[in-house]
């Protein structure tokens, strides 16, 4: 089988369900988060697994795990990842959210993983995950939800974003995931937006 590197690289803060959810820092450790609740599988195991959040650089947490509170909300529990305090998901969310200091660095490989799609942009505040994996089976899925602090508030101006990356380590290779359904494009807040939340740009994907 080929070894295949995972990397999550996200830049979203998940706050628009009021209450749906609970968030948990110390129930599991990241390499538990990985084999234990992001696979959960007796036949995969995950190796050489990193991480890289706000308490690298001084700032505040943005891994966790979550669960479900609220039977409309649309996953049971998984693992989440913000570009701010991860426990402020939880919400309710009646003001801006800002946390994460400027020491908090971004991701390169998300930078170049957007400006493939000709979305430029500097990241900041970036939490990432990465891991190998040896696959047992030609295919696999995962599914993620995308919230941002910016809908309604800074859509037409920055661009939160998410990337899925897989990487064959044989081939070199690295394929985004996370794209918007029957398109090539990421996940973003410049690519999945809506006119009816910030009239100064057009809907996207809405």
């Amino acid at each position: 089988m080929k070894k295949i590197l995972l990397s999550l690289s996200v830049l979203f803060s998940l706050n628009c369900f009021s209450q749906a959810i609970t968030v948990n820092t110390t129930k599991y450790s990241v390499p538990q988060l990985v084999n234990s609740v992001l696979i959960n599988s007796p036949c995969v195991s995950a190796t050489n697994i990193t991480s890289r959040t706000g308490t690298d650089f001084g700032s505040s947490n943005g891994i966790g795990y979550f669960q479900s509170t609220n039977p409309n909300f649309p996953m049971k529990s998984g693992v989440i990842l913000s570009t701010g305090n991860v426990v402020n998901a939880v919400g309710p969310n009646t003001s801006f959210l800002g946390d994460g200091n400027s020491d908090w660095l971004g991701d390169t490989d998300l930078e170049s993983a957007l400006s493939r799609s000709r979305i430029s942009m500097r990241s900041a505040n970036a939490t990432v995950l990465e891991f190998d994996f040896t696959p047992i089976s030609p295919s696999f899925s995962f599914d993620f939800l995308f919230a941002s602090e910016e809908y309604g508030n800074y859509q037409c101006q920055f661009s939160d974003a998410f990337a899925f990356l897989l990487t064959n380590t044989l081939t070199g290779v690295t394929t985004n995931l996370a794209v918007v359904p029957n398109t090539d494009k990421p996940i973003s807040v410049i690519t999945i937006r809506d006119f009816l939340y910030n009239s100064s740009c057009p809907s996207e994907n809405e």
